[in-house]
C-alpha cells in the first residue's frame, strides 16, 4: 500500500465513508507518516472537530519530522510529503472554515496582488516621472545623456562618448529611482552597470560618472552587476552607515532602515566593505552582516535564499516566520499583525512570489500550525 493510497483511504475515513476493513488497514499502516493513537469508534466519529483537530496535529508532527529541505509548492511535485501537506490543508480548512467565510476571504485576497515593475524616477530638479504610467522609449535628456524606458521594466542611461568621458563640460546632476511597496525595477547606469531594485528601495546616482570613482547611494535592497573599470572604482553608500567599494563584481545589498542591519552578499569577484571603523574583504559566497546595534560579522551565505527575490521566488530554508512576512509585506503591500506567540516559528519551502498571497499564507498555515485572516490590506496570523 503506497503512501498516496494511504492518504486517499485516510481522507475517505475522516469523511465517514470507510469500512471496518479500511480502518483496520489504517491501524496496521506504520511508517514515519503513520497517525497512531487515532481511534475510529462511532462516538468519536460523530465529533468532527475533535477528530480533525487530532488529525491535523498529527499531520503537522509528520511534516515537521520529515523537515524537507525544499517543498517546491510552485511546481506541485507528487512527492508524498507534498500530497500529505495538501490533504492536511484540505482537512483543516474544510472543517474549520465555513463556505461563506472561505468565499469572503478569497474575494478579499483577490484584491491583494503580487508586486510588479513599478517605480518613480525623480530628476535633479525635483520633477517626478511615474515609470509605470509612461510609454516606453525616450523619457528625457540630461545634457548629452538620454534616459530611455524599456518594455521589460528598466530604464537605461545612454551618455554620448564625450559625456561619458567627462570632457563635455556639462554639470553632473543626480537622479533617484525609487520603488514603492509591491514594486521592483531595473536601472542601467551611465557606465553600463545593472541594478535591480526590490520593493521599497531607492538608488541615487549621477547622470554621468565624470570623477575619479563611481558613487551611488542605496536604501532598501538591490542586486548589482558592476561594469569593470579598474581605473574608476564603484562605491555604494548604504543608508549612510556603510561603504562598499568594487571594481567589477556581482553582489546583493539588503539595507532596510527598520531592520537595523545591513547584509552584503558577494556572488562574484570581490568587494571591500567599510563599516563600524572596520575594513573587510568578502569572498564569493560570503555575507557581511552589519548589525547597527552590535557589530560586523562575516559568514557563509545561503545564496539561493538571498537571490530568491531577484529570481521571482520565496526561498525559505529554516527562515523565521516574521522575516518571511516582512518580505511578504513589502512585496504584496500589506500590513501584518500577530496574535499569540509566533516568534519561534520556522518555515521551509520554495514558491513563486508572483502567486496570490493566499498560496503563501496557506503554506505557512500548513507548515507552522498557524491560522490566518485577511482584513482589507491587513494579514493577521494567529495560533
Amino acid at each position: 500500500m503506497t503512501r498516496e493510497e494511504y492518504i486517499l483511504l485516510y481522507e475517505k475515513c475522516i469523511q465517514g465513508k470507510c469500512t471496518d476493513e479500511d480502518k483496520k488497514k489504517l491501524d496496521e499502516y506504520q511508517d514515519d507518516f503513520s497517525l497512531d493513537n487515532i481511534y475510529w469508534d462511532e462516538d468519536r466519529l460523530g465529533d468532527e472537530h475533535q477528530i480533525t483537530s487530532s488529525i491535523y496535529r498529527k499531520l503537522q508532527k509528520s511534516i515537521k519530522h520529515q523537515r524537507p529541505k525544499k517543498l517546491q509548492w510552485y511546481k506541485l511535485p507528487l512527492a508524498a510529503a507534498i500530497t500529505l501537506m495538501t490533504v492536511g490543508a484540505g482537512i483543516y480548512l474544510y472543517f474549520n472554515t465555513s463556505p461563506d467565510r472561505t468565499k469572503q476571504q478569497t474575494q478579499i485576497a483577490d484584491k491583494i496582488v503580487a508586486g510588479s515593475n513599478k517605480a518613480i524616477l525623480t530628476l535633479s530638479g525635483g520633477k517626478q516621472i511615474i515609470l509605470t504610467d509612461v510609454s516606453n522609449g525616450e523619457l528625457v535628456k540630461q545634457g548629452n545623456t538620454q534616459i530611455t524606458k524599456t518594455a521589460d521594466g528598466k530604464i537605461i542611461y545612454q551618455p554620448s562618448a564625450a559625456h561619458s568621458s567627462g570632457t563635455s563640460g556639462m554639470a553632473v546632476v543626480f537622479n533617484t529611482v525609487s520603488t514603492p511597496k509591491g514594486g521592483q525595477f531595473q536601472v542601467v547606469l551611465p557606465d553600463g552597470s545593472h541594478v535591480w531594485l526590490n520593493a521599497i528601495s531607492s538608488i541615487t546616482y549621477p547622470s554621468n560618472f565624470s570623477g575619479k570613482d563611481r558613487r551611488v547611494q542605496l536604501t532598501g535592497e538591490a542586486y548589482f552587476e558592476i561594469a569593470k573599470n579598474p581605473e574608476k572604482p564603484f562605491k555604494v553608500d548604504v543608508i549612510g552607515k556603510q561603504q562598499i567599494e568594487v571594481l567589477g563584481t556581482h553582489f546583493n545589498v539588503e539595507a532596510y532602515p527598520e531592520d537595523h542591519e545591513i547584509k552584503t552578499t558577494l556572488l562574484e569577484g570581490s568587494v571591500k566593505l567599510m563599516a563600524q571603523n572596520k575594513q573587510v574583504k568578502l569572498k564569493p559566497g560570503q555575507v557581511a552582516v552589519n548589525d547597527l546595534k552590535r557589530n560586523l560579522t562575516i559568514k557563509q551565505a545561503d545564496v539561493e535564499e538571498v537571490m530568491a527575490w531577484k529570481n521571482g521566488l520565496f526561498v525559505l530554508n529554516d527562515v523565521n516566520l516574521k522575516d518571511v512576512m516582512k518580505k511578504a509585506s513589502r512585496w504584496y503591500d500589506v500590513d501584518v499583525e500577530y496574535q499569540g506567540n509566533v516568534s519561534n516559528k520556522k518555515l521551509w519551502g520554495t514558491m513563486s512570489r508572483y502567486k496570490n498571497i493566499t498560496e503563501l499564507l496557506e503554506n505557512i498555515a500548513i507548515t507552522s500550525s498557524l491560522r490566518y485572516k485577511i482584513d482589507g490590506r491587513r494579514v493577521i496570523l494567529m495560533n
